[in-house]
């Protein structure tokens, strides 16, 4: 006999059971009795918790949500994920999948690979189920999964020898196998994902049903695109990127249906705008301002901003200096007007003065250098914060990751801010983006694009200046920093010794800035952020680069 389940795919938020329960309630209302409704994992909860788990009056208020919602669907059959306390010996929590069915519990699924790794922290809090949950139901078997159980060796390298169990295995014996998950975005995983779920479904010759959350928390966003896969392997169904959306699936109609393109550059910049949008809502914040200095990157920043939550939430604040090129000036204003945002232009000039002045006796005999740059930077984030403290809007930094990794940023200049969307978007995916950025909206004037990078805070200053080409920075930095190369890795690439020991070297010596960093959003495998640990006072890098330095040149 045929089965009915509705994909729930819905966008919750940590710690709002009230608005999460409503949501899954109103989709419950809407739904007919003959449906199976499947929710994402951790639904009443939202995702990642961290340590709001320590509270016990969290899990309290997660099982009385729970308790709430069961209670009144007395019609209803549905499955949802929640966080439920362990009544036996190890860690206080379990990450919960409860089956219902008409107003009872019926089932409990408890996960049993709880991924510590990255931005994953799941040991700390959870103690791993070690059982299997197959529901009978109308003749069909069904096996209960959460996230991380089916990210297995059989269909993952990465996780070769990381678990001792393997829930799949224990759901040879079913004949469709659902999973509730809460899968972050990265722009390289979703290939990756959907031919891991191929290959389940076809080796296992199961029905794979995949319900994924979508939204953003904090740094990590949340895609959807939940899907179906038929015992072939054939994608059947898949349901919206970045976008609440429900479908109802028979299992008697296992149609194969076409799958959608996937462009990599497009599907960043959705995840951004999702990103900003939640990060705002979720705060309580209606709107934005964005200093806009004529470059490529607060360009882009201010473009998604303005996709994001309306021009009419997004205030523009141009800063002028001495050292501001006409075209600069020329550009940011254009672009201004084009998108009709609000702009307000403050010269710094007259507080740049001032501040000389105050600091000449102290600084007497010494030749300006970068005091004098970084000093530019912090009288513009001082004005930013101003307008956020005055019209209570949140300030979007505009620094990329290629910058971030380097140190080519200002600590309490041009890193002030609530958020920084471009943090792990490397300076080469920057011009990508405001390419898509103009291809959605014609705004960015085309000399931003043509010319050099400039921080503009010295005559004729240029990025690269001090760094490598962006085009080398970047390949040497995600080697670096997503495939954690030694140096001895990277010079085998072809890189010049000068261009590896100069990132290196300005690697190590900026880790302090970033710990000071606002959220950033998380688009590929290795942010800047909760995923990524690294000891502030540490010695291996510098010692790679002295090693480097004393060692014959490579060629």
């Amino acid at each position: 006999m045929s089965l009915k389940f509705r994909l729930a795919q819905l966008n919750f938020t940590v710690g709002d059971f009230r608005q999460n329960l409503q949501k899954m309630s109103q989709l419950l209302s809407e739904s007919s009795d003959e449906e199976i409704i499947v929710f994402p994992e951790c639904s009443i909860t939202g995702y990642p918790q961290q340590d709001l788990l320590n509270f016990s009056s969290f899990a309290k208020a997660a099982q009385e949500a729970s308790r709430e919602l069961i209670s009144s669907f007395s019609t209803k059959t549905f499955v949802f994920g929640s966080v439920e306390k362990n009544e036996e010996r190890g860690r206080p929590l379990r990450n919960a999948a409860l089956f219902v069915e008409r107003g009872k519990l019926t089932g409990r699924y408890f996960k049993r690979l709880l991924p510590t790794y990255d931005v994953f922290d799941e040991d700390r809090y959870f103690e791993p189920g070690r059982e299997a949950l197959i529901l009978d139901l109308k003749g069909q078997k069904v096996s209960v999964t959460i996230c991380e159980d089916i990210w297995t060796a059989a269909s993952n390298e990465f996780l070769q020898n990381r678990y001792l169990q393997s829930p799949l295995e224990d759901s040879r014996d079913a004949d469709i196998i659902l999973n509730l998950s809460a899968s972050p975005f990265e722009y390289a995983k979703i290939p990756e994902r959907k031919k891991m779920l191929s290959t389940i479904a076809k080796n296992y010759q199961k029905t794979l049903i995949y319900v994924n959350s979508i939204g953003a928390n904090d740094s990590l966003i949340f895609d959807g695109r939940s899907c179906v896969w038929n015992s072939s392997g054939e994608l059947c169904q898949e349901l919206s990127a970045f976008e609440e959306d429900s479908s109802v699936l028979d299992t008697s109609n296992l149609k194969r249906d076409s799958e959608a393109s996937y462009e990599v550059t497009s599907t960043i910049y959705d995840a951004l705008l999702l990103g900003i949008k939640d990060y705002c809502h979720k705060s309580r914040f209606s709107s934005v301002c964005v200093g806009l200095s004529g470059g490529i990157d607060s360009a882009l920043v201010a473009c998604l901003a303005i996709d994001a939550l309306g021009v009419e939430n997004v205030t523009l604040v141009m800063m002028p200096s001495r050292f501001t090129t006409k075209e600069s000036n020329e550009d940011a204003l254009q672009l201004a007007v084009k998108t009709q945002a609000p702009l307000h232009i403050l010269s710094i000039e007259e507080i740049f003065n001032s501040s000389l002045k105050t600091l000449e006796f102290s600084f007497k005999g010494l030749s300006p250098d970068l005091t004098e740059e970084n000093l530019q930077s912090r009288i513009r984030g001082n004005l930013l914060m101003a307008f956020s403290n005055k019209f209570g809007s949140l300030v979007l930094t505009t620094g990329n990751k290629s910058e971030l990794a380097v140190g080519y940023c200002t600590l309490y200049g041009d890193m002030n801010g609530a958020l920084a969307p471009l943090s792990d978007v490397y300076k080469t995916q920057v011009f990508e983006l405001a390419k898509e950025a103009n291809r959605r909206w014609n705004r960015i004037p085309e000399r931003i694009f043509s010319k050099p990078p400039s921080a503009e805070l010295r005559a004729n200053q240029k990025d690269q200046d001090e760094l490598p080409e962006y085009e080398v920075l970047d390949q040497i930095l995600k080697l670096l920093i997503e495939e954690a190369f030694s140096i001895e890795e990277v010079l085998e690439k072809g890189f010049s010794k000068e261009d590896v020991e100069k990132v290196f070297d300005l690697y190590q010596r900026s880790e302090f800035k970033r710990y000071q960093m606002p959220v950033g959003l998380k688009i590929s495998s290795k942010a800047f952020g909760i995923g990524r640990r690294m000891p502030v006072v540490e010695k291996f890098f510098k010692n790679q680069v002295e090693q480097l330095s004393s060692a014959n040149p490579h060629s």
